[in-house]
């Protein structure tokens, strides 16, 4: 009976401390999910800011007015050149 008792104790203390391996596992692998989805956020607030400075950027307006500061003008008849493909 003896080395029963002490079979049985060795498994039980195995099984603990599995169970600690595995919870403090899966303890690590929520910290990691939970930063992953804070960068997630960031990077969508990101992206979004990108595509509201884009869609400023390409407005006709601003263009025209940056090429009158720049003294920038339409190329004219004289400056378009055709090209035969053949």
């Amino acid at each position: 009976m003896n080395k029963l008792n002490v079979i049985l104790l060795v498994v039980a203390l195995l099984s603990g401390l599995a169970v600690v391996t595995v919870q403090d596992r899966s303890r690590q692998y929520y910290i990691s999910l939970d930063k992953a989805e804070k960068h997630e956020v960031q990077l969508e607030q990101d992206y979004a800011r990108l595509k509201l400075e884009q869609a400023k950027l390409s407005n006709h307006t601003l263009i025209k007015e940056a090429a009158e500061r720049q003294r920038l003008q339409p190329p004219g008849a004289s400056d378009t050149r055709m090209i035969e493909m053949k």
